[in-house]
């Protein structure tokens, strides 16, 4: 094979490269988004549909380790378009359809430019939506604090922000948090400055939203996600850097509980919603009477109810992921769905054994966070929340990556490779060079 190598002038950028630069801006922008859904269809799902339709068109590979996953969502899109013909009011489903159709799709997006370019992508992914929930936690608390105009953002109550339901603005603002810690690791003084004020922010911002359920994704989360850094450490310094770190992050989030709770008007909701059943939970009629009414009528239904007729059916909403996907999709979309969350799993594990070093903290958030928010799905539904489908494709992006990565080498992508260096380009066509010089193999292993 004859390969030639030209010098690019100093300065330059490949078409390729710029290509890719472009692609991780529009996704960066796309996380920016993610905390602006009060309204439908909000900012980010036509920026995803418009990304979808434009980078599918114009060349953006989806790869082949994805099949799986899009024959499994497959199944469930079907079921429930099958469920929305058979209810009583076909058009009544749409809405809710139309969430179950696009997000699939945006799952599909994100997890294919994750794993184009991780680390590139990844950085842009995590820029964007540690912005949003930023924005998201200021604007939560100027509404908490009633100043805010409007019906829509009254002060006093539960802060949702952005948000239609502080069970989702609590939840959003997770990945965020186990974010800043992930950087904080990284123990450079100027990273500590900056990260350790937004993880308190961003807790401060959780905390607002008295949402147990976003507590329990937070602490639960939080956790995973030091024992992962702690078992993955490489030398015995690093393991007690990092119970060093958990021990005072955990102190400095009991100090901003603490501080936070002592405002009369802030401590007296903590203590009303800290509590482990409230009384609409228990009444007839309440959300265990609904549990109870969607797990006997699973069993006599197996086509589903339709999309988004839940609440009609039994007078509230069943608040749990694992009844509400086989109550609305029936049999068969409880089969795609869930045999998603399964396969995911599986496949993070396999990659926990040996995690790829120059990804091994991604892998650790999304592990702990997907966690996270699996459990607090037992609480709520959380089929349409946007940044549970991100997760998803930031897991599977991960997935399709490393399973394309020889065992010796560090995952980069083509146009990483090819990228010249503005300031030493021979640099990188002897890096270049060095990687042709060894065989077509891992160039195969990435298309």
């Amino acid at each position: 094979m004859n390969l030639q190598l030209t010098t690019p002038r100093a300065g330059t950028v490949s078409p390729p490269a710029r290509g890719a630069a472009r692609r991780a801006a529009l996704l960066g922008l796309l996380a920016a988004s993610g905390s602006v859904v009060f309204i439908e269809p909000a900012p980010y799902d036509l920026l995803a549909i418009a990304m979808f339709l434009g980078l599918g068109a114009s060349g953006l590979r989806f790869p082949r380790e994805l099949q799986w996953p899009v024959i499994l969502l497959g199944l469930f899109v079907f079921a429930n378009a099958l469920a929305a013909a058979l209810a009583p009011e076909p058009l009544q489903t749409l809405r809710s359809l139309s969430i179950r159709v696009y997000m699939p799709m945006t799952f599909l997006l994100i997890a294919s430019l994750i794993a184009s370019d991780p680390q590139r992508m990844l950085r842009a992914l995590w820029a964007g939506y540690l912005l949003a929930a930023v924005l998201a936690v200021c604007w939560g608390t100027a509404e908490y604090l009633g100043l805010l105009p409007g019906e829509l953002w009254q002060g006093g109550l539960r802060a949702k922000a952005g948000f239609k339901d502080p069970n989702v603005f609590g939840p959003f603002l997770v990945p965020a948090a186990i974010h800043t810690v992930r950087r904080l690791a990284g123990g450079r003084p100027r990273d500590l400055g900056l990260y350790l004020p937004l993880f308190l922010l961003l807790a401060f911002g959780i905390l607002l939203s008295f949402s147990r359920g976003a507590w329990i994704n937070f602490s639960l989360s939080l956790g995973l996600f030091g024992a992962l850094s702690v078992l993955f450490a490489r030398s015995q310094r690093q393991r007690l850097g990092w119970l060093a770190a958990a021990i005072l992050l955990a102190l400095l989030a009991a100090g901003t509980l603490a501080a936070a709770v002592s405002v009369d008007v802030i401590g007296a909701r903590f203590y009303q919603r800290a509590v482990l059943a409230q009384r609409y939970d228990v009444a007839a009629g309440g959300r265990f009477d609904a549990q109870r009414k969607a797990l006997e009528h699973i069993g006599s239904d197996p086509i589903g109810v339709g999309p988004g007729r839940s609440d009609e059916e039994f007078g509230l909403e069943p608040h749990n992921l694992y009844l509400h996907v086989p109550v609305e999709s029936g049999w068969l979309g409880a089969l795609g769905f869930f045999a998603l969350l399964l396969l995911t799993g599986g496949r993070l594990l396999a990659l926990l054994r040996r995690p790829p070093p120059e990804l091994q903290a991604e892998l650790g958030i999304v592990v702990a966070c997907l966690s996270g928010v699996l459990v607090q799905s037992l609480f709520i539904d959380s089929t349409h929340w946007r940044h549970l489908w991100l997760l998803l494709a930031v897991a599977w992006g991960l997935i399709a990556a490393c399973r394309r990565r020889p065992a010796d080498r560090p995952i980069l992508s083509e146009v990483t490779a090819a990228e010249p260096s503005s300031r030493y380009p021979d640099r990188a066509v002897r890096a270049t060079a060095g990687h042709a010089g060894r065989g077509t193999g891992h160039s195969e292993k990435t298309r």
